[in-house]
């Protein structure tokens, strides 16, 4: 037995594998509570924290553009609203100008005025001719056509292709406002020139008192 008044001594704990594992996993649940804690708490004004600053630079990423993504419309040809340099502008010594069929259509009429490259080299056509209807005698018939639609881009014109611009006017009877005389002939300014063409009118009538013309595109009718 041992004395009362002796201190007992106390084995003292040796540092095997299992310490070591004891302190490496109070030490990783030290780091989780800690980074828990900073994250959840409100960071003071001005301040900001490392889950902020990720959310950042991933935003930065995502507002960075990437490749272009392939056109849809690779296969179309390429139009521009200027007109080529490659191609000057048609005049009236290159062009034909004819009227097309009139067709009738909810109540309207419509009529394709067709410019015709006549000459041996390609011009282009872009904006909206002059027109105006002319009876037997060549006196003008009430006023020009209004410009109708919005502009539309250069058209070129090889040797024979055609381009046309839409007359529009009313059906008779679907307005009270008296027909005009039926058209002798069309007078034509093609766009920019100062040089009119005229063909046969084919007894185009304006009737409601409408009487447009659109900007120029390819083809001789719609």
């Amino acid at each position: 037995m041992q004395r009362s008044g002796s201190p007992r001594r106390v084995p003292r704990l040796r540092r095997g594998p299992l310490g070591a594992v004891v302190l490496v996993t109070l030490a990783a649940l030290t780091a989780c509570g800690g980074e828990g804690v900073t994250t959840s708490a409100p960071s003071p004004p001005g301040t900001s924290t490392g889950t902020a600053t990720t959310v950042t630079s991933s935003a930065s990423a995502d507002a960075t553009p990437g490749p272009a993504a392939p056109s849809s419309s690779r296969n179309t040809p390429s139009v521009s609203p200027d007109p080529p340099g490659d191609a000057p502008r048609c005049t009236r010594g290159r062009l034909a100008l004819s009227l097309g069929r009139v067709s009738p259509g909810a109540g309207n009429l419509h009529a394709p005025l067709v410019f015709t490259n006549k000459g041996t080299a390609a011009c282009h056509l872009k904006g909206f001719p002059g027109v105006t209807l002319l009876d037997a005698s060549g006196e003008r018939i009430g006023a020009p056509a209004q410009r109708s639609g919005d502009m539309r881009p250069a058209v070129v014109l090889a040797p024979g292709e055609s381009a046309y611009a839409a007359l529009h006017t009313l059906n008779k009877g679907t307005s009270d406002e008296p027909c005009r005389r039926p058209a002798a002939s069309v007078q034509a300014y093609p766009p920019g020139s100062t040089w009119a063409l005229r063909t046969p009118g084919r007894a185009f009538q304006v009737c409601g008192g409408t009487f447009e013309v659109s900007a120029v595109r390819p083809g001789s009718h719609p």
